[in-house]
């Protein structure tokens, strides 16, 4: 993510993510899932600015672009104690007040969100606002915590916001917590559509089978760190698009249009992203994502399409 700070204010762009891969392994104890993934943040952005209250409370006031059904979504998104970015803020402060002061984080903090990333999406937008919002309320409160620390604070919150707080490209296990970054030399381009509805996590995850045998993570990351056009596209895989489309005829006739779109552009390889309902494709230079992304958007004018690359930095 990238941040700009004064005394009494921050400001954090807070980026999306695709999943190149990701296979489910078991289902755990406690109801989740373990899974196997590699994540990549993406050069789309939810513009943020935390600014110290006088009072202990949080506020929060949402924008969010005019296209299509977006004016909705803004309705859908909670301004209060549900949203992931109050109650990360939330826990962070009562985490800090049971291990440093009782009298710690006496601010509250005004927080403004400009909604960029699309929600329901599989883009981890609320989990990147929710790692910027630790990361935030650690500078304003003057805690000094280490990443570690603010990952075990994130991962009580959410199974992708550990991810957020080191951002590049790394490969997670667990819940998606266990994050082990994979160092890329260059950013990626990267075509995304998102079409004009979205899929719940949970509807997807109350659908998913365990597969008797799942797949194998080596052939992608090979594939991945040559960036092998012969390879990569074959070895791309997202188990939970299985489960996705059936969902609804709508789901699967916009994905059967898209992959239909993207394998006649020249494209490495095409996919959901997480649990939907977004749908990217990886281009091997910049001029063919651009073009992809002009086609696509003719193409399905009820459809956000952005062209976007990899990040390549881990979050500082």
């Amino acid at each position: 993510m990238l941040l700009r700070s004064s005394i009494n204010k921050i400001e954090i762009a807070a980026p999306a993510k695709i999943n190149w891969f990701l296979e489910l392994l078991n289902r755990r104890a406690d109801g989740f899932h373990e899974l196997e993934t590699v994540m990549s943040t993406v050069s789309i952005f939810d513009q943020m600015s935390f600014t110290r209250r006088k009072d202990e409370n949080f506020s929060l006031s949402i924008r969010t672009p005019e296209h299509g059904s977006l004016p909705k979504e803004k309705d859908s998104i909670p301004c209060d104690h549900r949203n992931l970015i109050i109650r990360s803020l939330a826990l962070l402060r009562k985490t800090a007040r049971q291990q440093q002061s009782a009298n710690c984080c006496t601010d509250g903090i005004a927080i403004e969100l400009d909604k960029q990333i699309p929600s329901a999406a599989g883009l981890g937008g609320a989990s990147s606002n929710a790692a910027a919002a630790l990361v935030a309320g650690n500078q304003l409160w003057k805690l000094n915590w280490n990443r570690e620390q603010l990952s075990q604070i994130a991962a009580q919150l959410g199974s992708d916001i550990p991810f957020f707080l080191y951002g590049g490209t790394a490969i997670c296990r667990g819940r998606g917590e266990k994050i082990e970054p994979v160092r890329v030399a260059c950013g990626i381009p990267v075509v995304i559509a998102k079409p004009d509805f979205g899929i719940p996590t949970a509807s997807i995850f109350n659908q998913v089978r365990i597969p008797t045998h799942p797949l194998s993570l080596n052939p992608f990351m090979s594939s991945f760190r040559r960036i092998d056009p012969s390879s990569l596209g074959t070895n791309m895989f997202n188990r939970l698009q299985e489960f996705a489309e059936p969902i609804s005829p709508t789901i699967a006739q916009t994905f059967l249009s898209l992959k239909q779109e993207f394998a006649r552009l020249n494209c490495l390889g095409h996919q959901m992203s997480g649990s939907g309902s977004s749908y990217f494709g990886v281009f091997p230079t910049s001029r063919s994502a651009r073009h992809a992304t002009q086609y696509l958007a003719a193409r399905f004018p009820d459809t956000r399409v952005f062209f976007t690359q990899t990040l390549t930095q881990i979050a500082s």
